[in-house]
């Protein structure tokens, strides 16, 4: 069966160094236990943009400059039967998370949807739900810290997981990226 496949572009929230290492090599064992494609570890702010790269990007600078770092704490592991949230931490929801994405969404046009649910994903694919649960609880105890989002990275989300790739890294309250593609 082929692999669900995203569109567009997506606003990240990511973690950086130790966190990020320990997230990455946590969800590329999860991906090497399951059969499943691995990814970053991020939290999504705003997927499925769509227009040329250049105006996202354009947008997203905006963003980027009106925003301060961000804390992000997480609450436990959960699954659901969606492909992109078949495990996850989920994302202590916070006004200065609401903000963040109400903010995002109007500069990309949109209304914030009250149905926003920041998480940060450790395996894309399907699991019957019994092996989830069990994965849920063995996972759990891995939480993460508290941590801060510093950036605001833009990642072309087209296509299959193997296919995404970053454009930019910007610094959130600053309007220069860090890297572009």
């Amino acid at each position: 069966m082929e692999e669900p496949r995203a569109r567009g572009q997506s606003l990240w929230l990511m973690p950086d160094g130790p966190a990020r290492d320990h997230l990455r090599g946590l969800i590329e064992r999860l991906a090497d236990r399951l059969g499943t494609a691995p990814f970053a570890p991020h939290v999504t702010l705003l997927p499925g943009l769509s227009g040329p790269e250049s105006e996202v990007l354009d947008r997203a600078r905006v963003v980027a400059s009106e925003l301060r770092p961000l804390p992000l704490a997480f609450s436990g592991a959960h699954g659901t039967d969606a492909h992109f949230r078949c495990l996850f931490f989920r994302v202590v929801f916070t006004s200065a998370l609401w903000d963040a994405y109400a903010l995002a969404a109007r500069h990309f046009g949109r209304e914030p949807a009250e149905t926003f649910d920041p998480h940060l994903s450790l395996v894309y694919g399907s699991l019957a739900s019994g092996p989830r649960a069990d994965l849920a609880r063995e996972l759990s105890p891995q939480l993460p810290g508290p941590l801060t989002a510093s950036h605001l990275h833009v990642w072309r989300t087209e296509g299959p997981v193997r296919d995404w790739r970053e454009l930019s890294a910007l610094a959130l309250g600053s309007t220069s990226d860090i890297q572009e593609e």
